[in-house]
């Protein structure tokens, strides 16, 4: 997990004797609601990566959470390949039968073919070969097969090796690792629940030093009440890691909980987001007047089938930034994958001091949604979709509209509409 932006990789050095600690943590009686397991596992002393300070903080605060919410939890940290195939063979004999299984990862990941990897802290991962180290997440999936309700926590970049041999293969192919999401959340057994902390292809930012990760510290607020709702868990998390991000950072998830399990089992269940504008993030100043609700979007988003994920927001620039007023959600009519026109809709989450914007692509009829870096020049914004092939353009006219312009990379003609605003 590269939890930073642009980190150059420690070189090669002496490998580190002893990678893989066991520590396990007291077991707690789990109450009669949850009757559950959990591993976590946290890995940042890498010998020939980047180390990552945050994880050392990030997976023992989850576990004693996890075990405050009644779950017998074993903690593994800076673990070797081997270690965590031990630990994880393990895990499948004790979650057997378990009433809940709850699995959290943090450190260096890997998306390659559509198959997410965690990375121990003795993988080399100079050379392609390097795939073959690696644990796949589905080793994961399969070991928290027999309990009868999962949870998967992957806190890790989902980009290529920090050495960038295949950084930009990662980029443009992440339209196939939202593929592979949805065909694994086709295929997911029911009552699981996925969490990743970032999108395909995409990194997970660092947190202050002595800190947690921003998407460790929402998610510890998130299981500190009596009970966590599974089924509102991931509304909830991915508006309080945007908050926190101010707009840079969205969780992804596969949810197949169609109904509410409490975690905790107070009786009392989480609402599905936070009333109003109230942040609930601690750890820093947040402006509520800078988070723009997306009522609007939402409610275009049912009527007409496009399914944009629960709990986003936009967060406006500072004051002075002459770029707040692309900031907000836009609705459009614009070509398919298939050439249909179709309503569709653009949510600009964030615009940095470099004119580089966060905006989540959602079209309706199938078309899924996507999360996009898009730049700013001037009036113009401009987003490539890596599973398009397409360049998209939108030149504002005023605050509040303007035209929009698909660009084909195929032998498709280009298509223009008028787009408008929804919310912002």
């Amino acid at each position: 997990m590269t939890r930073f932006k642009t980190r150059p990789v420690i070189g090669r050095r002496a490998a580190i004797a002893g990678a893989g600690s066991l520590l396990a943590f007291p077991a707690i009686r789990a109450n009669a609601q949850t009757s559950g397991v959990a591993l976590v596992i946290g890995n940042s002393k890498y010998q020939w990566e980047a180390q990552l300070p945050n994880v050392r903080r990030d997976a023992p605060d989850i576990a004693a959470r996890f075990q405050a919410l009644g779950l017998q939890t074993e903690l593994i940290q800076d673990a070797g390949g081997d270690a965590m195939r031990q630990a994880i063979d393990k895990f499948k004999s004790t979650s057997r039968g378990a009433n809940l299984a709850a699995f959290y990862y943090a450190g260096h990941g890997a998306d390659w073919n559509k198959e997410p990897y965690l990375v121990p802290v003795d993988a080399d991962l100079t050379a392609p070969s390097a795939v073959k180290t690696l644990i796949p997440a589905s080793a994961v999936r399969l070991a928290m097969g027999e309990a009868a309700n999962r949870l998967l926590v992957f806190d890790n970049c989902r980009n290529n090796p920090a050495d960038g041999w295949r950084q930009l293969e990662a980029e443009r192919s992440a339209g196939r690792s939202l593929a592979g999401d949805r065909a694994a959340a086709a295929g997911a057994a029911p009552n699981t629940l996925w969490l990743y902390s970032t999108a395909p292809g995409r990194v997970a930012l660092d947190g202050p030093a002595g800190g947690n990760s921003p998407f460790a510290a929402a998610l510890l607020r998130q299981l500190a009440g009596p009970s966590v709702d599974l089924l509102t868990l991931p509304a909830n998390l991915r508006r309080e890691l945007l908050i926190a991000t101010q707009g840079r950072q969205v969780l992804w998830d596969i949810n197949r909980y169609r109904q509410p399990f409490l975690l905790g089992g107070s009786g009392s269940r989480q609402s599905a987001a936070p009333s109003g504008n109230a942040a609930r993030v601690s750890g820093g100043s947040h402006d509520p007047s800078r988070i723009i609700e997306l009522n609007n979007a939402y409610a275009y988003a049912q009527q007409n089938q496009i399914p944009l994920p629960a709990g986003l927001i936009a967060y406006r620039p500072n004051a002075n930034s002459p770029d707040g007023s692309k900031v907000g959600a836009f609705k459009f009519i614009g070509p398919n994958a298939q050439g249909h026109r179709v309503p569709q809709m653009i949510v600009v989450m964030s615009v940095d001091g470099q004119q580089i914007a966060q905006v989540i692509y959602a079209s309706g009829e199938g078309g899924g949604y996507s999360f996009i870096t898009g730049t700013l020049s001037g009036k113009r914004l401009e987003l490539v979709r890596r599973d398009r092939g397409a360049r998209f353009l939108f030149d504002w006219s005023d605050a509040d509209s303007g035209t929009f312009a698909a660009l084909p990379e195929t032998n498709k003609p280009p298509y223009s509409a008028s787009f408008s605003r929804l919310d912002g």
